[in-house]
């Protein structure tokens, strides 16, 4: 019977919100090491500054990078996979960027019959592609200025999620979520205007099981037993990649 959360990705999930915190810190350290180092440097050779003027031009930033969806309760939900996407950021004045983006989540996910009994309720694997559209705030740590090349951020968005896949076998149909996401990331500068982008993003969706999950089979089991899972939240980590390029000048 699958009614329990799969232990394959409470390695990655760590490894992620490590990564996240990491980013987090290296980020605020830097912005709170602003203030002293720009008062020491009054006086001195601009040349000799960490700070640089950042570029505020707006950007459209490739990007790759590894989506570990936890697995749901139903284990029917996609699985851990590679995702790719397009962001574009408009600076909106000070620390504030406006940022919209459009990602792909390739994966697979299991089938389950809940008709049948435990021992044949299995139907394999389907590919999945999950679809996510949203729009948010970022705000940069460091103001205006890189600190040695470096641009920390913070990130939040809404949006939503969605899976244009059919009802399956066993009544089971993603269909379109709202979502909300949040995290830390850095933009790291590069020759001829170009830059590196690292994003640790927490997106948070909901979910929905069919009734038919927990309706007893022939043998007087059922996918789920506990009727309050048949709808909530999940939390899902993923780290990107991206080249950044300025657009319209």
């Amino acid at each position: 019977m699958l009614n329990g959360y799969s232990r394959a990705t409470v390695a990655p999930s760590r490894m992620l919100r490590r990564v996240a915190t990491a980013v987090t810190v290296g980020a605020v350290l830097s912005a709170l090491g602003a203030t002293p180092s720009q008062a020491q440097l009054v006086g001195s050779e601009p040349s000799a500054s960490p700070f640089r003027d950042a570029d505020l031009s707006q950007r459209l930033t490739l990007s790759l990078g590894w989506l570990d969806a936890k697995s749901d309760a139903a284990a029917v939900g996609p699985q851990a996979g590679p995702v790719f996407g397009l962001r574009h950021d408009i600076h909106l004045g000070g620390i504030a960027w406006l940022t919209s983006r459009y990602s792909q989540l390739r994966s697979e996910r299991n089938v389950v019959d809940p008709g049948l009994p435990a021992s044949e309720r299995d139907q394999g694997t389907v590919g999945v592609a999950h679809h996510y559209a949203d729009v948010g705030f970022s705000l940069s740590l460091t103001g205006k200025k890189t600190w040695r090349g470096v641009l920390p951020t913070l990130f939040t968005n809404v949006g939503v999620v969605a899976d244009l896949a059919d009802t399956d076998i066993g009544g089971y149909r993603f269909g379109t979520k709202f979502s909300f996401g949040f995290g830390p990331g850095v933009r790291i500068t590069l020759p001829r205007g170009y830059n590196l982008r690292l994003d640790v993003t927490n997106t948070v969706h909901q979910f929905q099981y069919p009734e038919t999950y927990f309706i007893a089979a022939s043998d007087g089991t059922s996918v789920l037993t506990n009727t309050e899972l048949r709808s909530g939240w999940q939390s899902n980590w993923g780290f990107t990649a991206g080249l950044s390029v300025p657009v319209f000048r």
